[in-house]
């Protein structure tokens, strides 16, 4: 709210370089919010920029992935080529997969059915045994049958002629028992006879005892006896006695005989009886087995003929089957004979077939990697698309951004304002000037020069040129007094065109100093010039050392040094 001249400073706006006036204008002008935009609009256009490069960027990617988007395409016909004939080949290798697995399929058919014909055949061979067995059997009962039948007769008159033997066995045996009834009475004789023997050749040796005694006297006339009388008596008994004993012995030894024969006709009789016994009984059992024979036979051999007959057919039948299935076996034999080539070369097919599909499946994979480069190319044709117009947006929105820069920098719209102002601080500054100089200095601030070689565009600048009755020259080429002056009404100026543009009253002055680089009709000029400036504001405040300004100004303040300090007194004159 006050303009303030301070001592030794009026002069720095006239006095600082071109570009650092325009500065001071900007910032009186508030032009630093048009930095500020052109600073931002300066990002904004270096971001769209950035934006732009990147797009421009991804757009030559694209463009250099898409060079290879006929060469995706001739890879894509080449693998669409080597599927059809690798789908060509799986084919073929499927139908001779399916062909020999359907031919060892068959083979191991034939393989479990030769298991099979196997156990028939081994069931067939113990059948057949069995058969041939029973064919034999039932053969040898027709023939034992038949026989039986036919030897019926004859086998009954064996019967019965041992039958008859026996008859004479039997007869025989009466005589055998009379015989033995002849011995057993002879040797009840001659035992009986021996028992008697024995008691008398007991009694005799009593005798002889009783003769053998001292005293033995006559058994019979009971008169002692003499020696040789008793001797002949005892020799004449022991005689007795040998005779008996002879006798005795003999009769044993006839009884041992007789004993011997006995026990011969008892065991020719008991062999007899046993033999017509066994015989007669055999005989029974040959009869009773015969009978039996005959009847069983007679029934049986019907019989037997039609289960040889059965036996036989089964037999036969047996037999074709088995040498049915012989055939087939020696035929499935030989069949199976190719089924580890088969094996083989279904294996190699399996392996074949296993590889094309590999193949085929990374072919596939091939496929869809290029086709999927493919769709990426157009996706790409698309993004390049969508880019192209993003970078077009971008690029204009850059440019929209560059032209606002532009605009709001020093050669834009600070410019123009600058332009704009100029003439109101040129009026201000001459209005001042013409009371101070009496009209003969004149201020032309210009703020582009042409470039010594006339050739581009101006050069930015803020020249302040003066024109007096010399001529016109830069403000560079005045000093003292003529300097101050200008300072003063370009000082001035600026403080109004501040307070103008803010929009506030400017009602106070402040001048310090500055009056002694003017002389006696410079300092009485600016005297008057803000004497002529006082209705522009409430106050104004000249400060300085001169005593003849004092009586200029109708009040004053006075400001004394004393010993005490300053005291201050205010006059009015």
């Amino acid at each position: 709210n006050s303009s303030y001249l301070l001592q030794g400073r009026a002069d720095e706006f006239s006095k600082a370089q071109p570009a650092k006036r325009k500065e001071v204008l900007s910032s009186i002008l508030g032009l630093s919010r048009y930095d500020e935009l052109e600073k931002r609009a300066k990002e904004h256009a270096r971001m769209k920029e950035r934006q732009r490069e990147n797009l421009e960027d991804t757009i030559a990617n694209i463009d250099q992935e898409l060079t290879l988007k006929d060469e995706y395409q001739a890879q894509l016909e080449d693998a669409e080529a080597a599927l059809s004939m690798l789908e060509k080949d799986r084919h073929e290798w499927t139908l001779k997969v399916n062909d020999l697995s359907e031919q060892k399929n068959a083979l191991d058919i034939k393989r479990e059915n030769l298991a099979d014909l196997e156990k028939r055949i081994a069931q067939g061979e113990k059948a057949i045994a069995s058969f041939e067995s029973q064919v034999q059997e039932h053969r040898q009962r027709i023939e034992k049958y038949e026989k039986s039948l036919a030897g019926y007769d004859e086998q009954y008159a064996a019967i019965q002629k041992r039958l008859e033997a026996v008859a004479d066995l039997v007869a025989g045996l009466e005589a055998k028992h009379a015989t033995l009834q002849t011995v057993s009475s002879q040797i009840h004789h001659l035992m009986s006879s021996n028992a008697n023997l024995k008691q008398e050749m007991e009694e005799l040796k009593k005798k002889i005892d009783m003769l053998s005694q001292q005293d033995a006297t006559c058994p019979l006339c009971g008169k002692e006896l003499e020696t040789d009388s008793r001797r002949n008596i005892m020799d004449n008994y022991e005689k007795q006695g040998q005779e008996k004993k002879q006798l005795f012995r003999d009769n044993e030894n006839e009884i041992k005989k007789l004993e011997r024969e006995r026990s011969e006709a008892v065991s020719e009789i008991k062999a007899i009886e046993s033999k017509t016994g066994e015989e007669r009984a055999q005989c029974e059992r040959l009869s009773a087995s015969l009978e039996r024979e005959h009847m069983d036979a007679e029934i049986s051999l019907p019989k037997e003929r039609e289960a040889l007959r059965k036996a036989e057919e089964n037999l036969d039948i047996w037999r074709s089957n088995i040498q049915a299935d012989t055939e087939a076996r020696e035929k499935s034999t030989e069949e199976l004979l190719l089924l580890p080539q088969i094996d083989a070369e279904l294996i190699k097919a399996k392996q074949a077939l296993n590889e094309t599909t590999g193949r085929q499946e990374m072919e596939r994979q091939r496929q869809g990697a290029i086709q999927s480069n493919l769709d990426r190319c157009t996706q790409l044709e698309e993004s390049k698309k969508q880019k192209a117009d993003e970078c077009k947006t971008v690029h204009e929105e850059e440019e929209i951004y560059q032209t606002l820069s532009a605009a709001f920098g020093k050669r834009g719209i600070q410019a123009m304002l600058i332009e704009n102002a100029i003439p109101e601080i040129e009026l201000e500054a001459n209005r001042l000037l013409a009371r101070m100089t009496d009209s003969s200095m004149h201020v032309k601030i210009e703020s582009q020069r042409v470039r010594k070689a006339k050739e581009g565009e101006p050069v930015e600048t803020l020249d302040i040129n003066i024109s007096d009755e010399l001529g016109t020259r830069r403000y560079e080429m005045y000093s003292g007094g003529e300097a101050f002056r200008i300072d003063f009404a370009l000082r001035i100026a600026l403080s109004k065109l501040l307070a103008h543009r803010a929009g506030a009253p400017l009602p106070t002055l402040v001048i310090d100093e500055g009056f002694g680089s003017q002389d006696a009709g410079g300092r009485e000029r600016l005297v008057q010039a803000i004497n002529s400036i006082q209705d522009d504001f409430e106050k104004i405040l000249v400060i300085t050392h001169i005593e003849e300004l004092k009586d200029a100004f109708e009040t004053r303040i006075e400001v004394t040094k004393t010993p005490d300090g300053s005291t201050i007194e205010v006059s009015e004159s």
